[in-house]
């Protein structure tokens, strides 16, 4: 079976381009993603992903990440670690490293979406089901939660620039709902190719 690298390819919903959108949704080509799962009789997680990537010396609490231009390292849940690189350097370093009994290998089911603009916070907020303006949710939060019907976690970059983590198979979906919902408030969003 061929593997289908890029899930917007397929998108073929409203369109704008970066200089008349202030709005911009850029799909990353993941190079490697696994859940880090903790067994209940562990102590601590089997290994710092975070040392590994040179991100931190420990890992994030549950609702944070940490995160650089190539990769994050988001804690889910209790003994929930979901990493991504989008280096191939990096994945080799992990695929080596990472403990096959703790990890399960998740690149072809999430989908790791960049979501960027001066009005990006303001437009994700009236969007998904948590506050982003309250104050509560800064640089480096990461949370589990919808924005529609569709299940994503989200974590904040930098002000204006959030990551979307969704399920592959709903890719397409979210992006044609958010270019929707950005025309009915008057706004377009530049949906643009993989990058790296």
């Amino acid at each position: 079976m061929i593997e289908r690298r890029h899930s917007l390819a397929a998108y073929d919903g409203p369109r704008s381009h970066v200089a008349d959108a202030s709005l911009c949704l850029v799909e990353r080509y993941v190079e490697g993603a696994w859940l880090v799962v903790s067994h209940p009789t562990d102590e601590a997680m089997p290994m710092c992903v975070s040392a590994l990537l040179a991100l931190a010396q420990h890992e994030p609490a549950v609702g944070w990440a940490c995160s650089s231009a190539s990769a994050l390292v988001a804690t889910m849940a209790p003994g929930r670690l979901l990493t991504l690189t989008t280096s191939a350097q990096e994945a080799s370093l992990l695929s080596a490293r990472l403990d096959v009994n703790h990890v399960i290998e998740c690149r072809g089911q999430r989908v790791w979406l960049r979501f960027s603009g001066p009005e990006a916070r303001a437009f994700l907020d009236r969007q998904l089901g948590i506050d982003l303006t309250g104050g509560d949710f800064g640089f480096g939060r990461f949370a589990l939660t919808r924005l529609g019907l569709i299940d994503v976690a989200i974590h904040v970059d930098r002000d204006d620039v959030f990551n979307i983590l969704v399920a592959r198979s709903f890719s397409v979906a979210l992006a044609q709902q958010m270019a929707l919902r950005a025309q009915a408030e008057g706004r377009s969003i530049a949906i643009d190719p993989p990058t790296g």
